[in-house]
């Protein structure tokens, strides 16, 4: 049996709607795979960051900074798309401005 909408019951007692939150909820901007790039480019950073003292640590300037070049720009990078991401996930949400009409659920259609 399908049906070409979701048929929910509109809350009786007027409550509010906490399947729907508006906000972000804990753990939510980690488990969206949309974000996994930025993580991996910023892990990368940290990892270039870590490379980066160490060569400077054995007196290896080149290396050095080589390492710190990539740790910025991972760093830099990764925090970008995270942010772009986000911004454009808000915009997609909040590009609606009337609330949502509860509609009477009709039997499905077959």
């Amino acid at each position: 049996m399908t049906t070409e909408g979701a048929s929910e019951f509109p809350p009786l007692d007027g409550a509010a709607d906490l399947s729907r939150a508006t906000q972000v909820q804990q753990g939510e901007v980690l488990a969206d795979s949309r974000n996994w790039a930025g993580f991996a480019l910023m892990f990368f950073g940290v990892l270039a960051t870590a490379v980066a003292f160490l060569a400077l640590w054995l007196h290896q300037p080149t290396l050095g900074l080589v390492g710190a070049i990539l740790a910025a720009v991972g760093l830099v990078g990764g925090t970008a798309l995270i942010v772009l991401e986000r911004r454009r996930r808000t915009t997609m949400t909040t590009d609606i401005d009337e609330p949502i009409v509860w509609r009477p659920a009709g039997p499905p259609r077959y």
